[in-house]
């Protein structure tokens, strides 16, 4: 009984599985592509072929489990076949991207055929795998393709700009005729992933001015790169079947490339201030000079501060001169003081900060002046004050000759000698007035703090009270006169009598 059961059983199976109709054969699934990439779109070709003669076929994709729903997207993902004949191929160009951020994975799609045979629908299906793989790709950059002659530490930016993780990476710098790398010149990093990027530091020494290049040879393993086809499997479950590849890298990834640097003197441009030490307040002089060790070029400097109106200016100098560009400044504080300069010249940028000195300014004024005459001459005495923050040296005052104003030694000048902020010094002049003055000129000189050399103009009002007028001066002299006269005379009738009186004693 029990084996006429399981004949019966394996009949009725028979019989349901005659009973299945399968029209359509799955001929290709192609990408054309070795492996799918994250960030990249694809085209999707799906053959199909039909041993019977099938109407309203349809071709359609869907993702098959939850991670292939997360990292696969259905761009186009349905075809309308129509009509095919017996053995007639039917394609369907369909449309996928992988998402950026899908991880390496052999992702699963099901690709769907609907159609109709003899006014019934029919539907059938098949699994495919889309092996999704990263490539790297390492791109070597220079943040300074700038050199000088001499040693220079750099740093080289290595990035992953590919979507797959790079191993074992080695970089070997070779050395050229001028261009010397010092040091190790090979870098080792274990892995970088998409995206990321590290700096490579790097000492090079250039011989001598120009263009010059140095080769690298970078190498590293790619997971997933250069894959070799080592198994291939089939798994038919009822009316669908499901096809697993499976790869192996092989090979290490090695490329070479080029990095070109420009190699200049030491500096390119020598940048000083001609007047280093200046006083506080408004400078209408401050003098940047250029020297251009460089090439002929327009240069365009720029002042960062303490600037009164343009603050910038350009300038042509050729190679080898040196030119001086003047600026207007105001700087309201003492000390040391750093001024930002910025020079752009030929696509180039120096930025350099230019030491002053800023000195108090001395500020010389005269008080308690009295003025004294005497006939025709006027004596002046008095104080000169330093009011100001910096030191005033060697002052020397003195009166200015005019027409009228003969300046009387040994009065003419006075030497105060050094004032410092908050001290004061006598002074004493003398002059001879003819005519009618109303003020006497003075002229100060002292040096400042840079020991230049600065002269100050004042005046002194006079009284007309305090001068003698000219038919005053005229009777004084003309009193005296007659007074000498009279002396004279009674000396002489003295004499006389002195005589007549011996004569009678004899």
């Amino acid at each position: 009984m029990k084996g006429l059961k399981k004949l019966f059983i394996i009949f009725i199976f028979l019989f349901l599985l005659s009973q299945v109709s399968a029209y359509i054969i799955f001929k290709n699934f192609d990408y054309k592509a070795q492996y799918l990439e994250p960030s990249k779109t694809y085209d999707l070709y799906i053959t199909i072929e039909s041993d019977k003669e099938i109407n309203n076929t349809v071709i359609y994709i869907k993702p098959t489990n939850e991670i292939s729903k997360e990292n696969i997207e259905i761009i186009k993902g349905k075809k309308w076949i129509g009509h095919l004949f017996p053995y007639e191929y039917g394609v369907a160009h369909l449309i996928i991207k992988i998402k950026p951020n899908a991880p390496n994975y052999d992702y699963k799609i099901t690709v769907y055929c609907n159609y109709t045979k003899d006014d019934q629908q029919y539907s059938e299906n098949r699994i495919f795998t889309l092996p999704v793989r990263g490539k790297a790709n390492l791109v070597i950059e220079t943040t300074k393709n700038m050199l000088n002659v001499g040693n220079n530490k750099i740093l080289l930016l290595l990035t992953n700009k590919g979507t797959g993780t790079a191993e074992n990476i080695k970089i070997e710098f070779q050395n050229s005729n001028n261009l010397i790398i010092l040091g190790d010149n090979t870098f080792t990093l274990s892995s970088l992933n998409s995206g990321e990027s590290t700096y490579i530091p790097l000492t090079i020494f250039a011989k001598k001015e120009g263009v010059y290049s140095i080769n690298y040879k970078i190498s590293y393993k790619n997971p997933y790169n250069l894959l070799e086809l080592t198994q291939k499997s089939e798994t038919i479950n009822e009316d669908s079947k499901s096809e697993t590849l499976t790869y192996q890298n092989k090979n290490t990834v090695e490329e070479t490339g080029i990095l070109t640097f420009n190699v200049f003197p030491n500096e390119l441009v020598s940048i000083n201030i001609k007047n280093p030490t200046i006083t506080v307040g408004k400078i209408e002089n401050l003098t940047i000079s250029i020297k251009n060790n460089y090439k002929d070029s327009l240069f365009v400097v720029q002042i960062g501060k303490y600037f009164i109106g343009d603050n910038q200016k350009s300038i042509f100098i050729k190679k080898g001169e040196a030119k001086n560009l003047t600026f207007q400044i105001k700087v309201d504080k003492e000390g040391v003081v750093d001024i930002p300069i910025l020079i752009y010249f030929d696509n180039n940028q120096i930025e350099k900060n230019l030491t002053i000195n800023v000195v108090g300014k001395a500020d010389l004024v005269l008080s308690g002046i009295d003025i004294e005459s005497s006939f025709n001459e006027i004596k002046i005495t008095g104080d000169i004050d330093n009011i100001g923050t910096g030191k005033a040296k060697s002052v020397l005052i003195s009166i200015e000759k005019t027409k009228n104003i003969i300046p009387k030694k040994p009065y003419e000048n006075y030497f105060v000698g050094t004032l410092n902020p908050d001290d004061y010094g006598s002074f004493e002049l003398h002059c001879q007035i003819n005519g009618n003055v109303s003020e006497i000129p003075l002229k100060i000189t002292y040096r400042d703090e840079d020991n230049n050399l600065m002269t100050i103009y004042k005046t002194v009002k006079i009284d007309k009270n305090i001068i003698p007028s000219k038919n005053e001066s005229n009777g004084g002299i003309n009193y005296l006169v007659v007074g000498i006269a009279i002396l004279f005379c009674v000396g002489v009738v003295y004499l006389i009598y002195r005589g007549f009186v011996r004569k009678d004693v004899k």
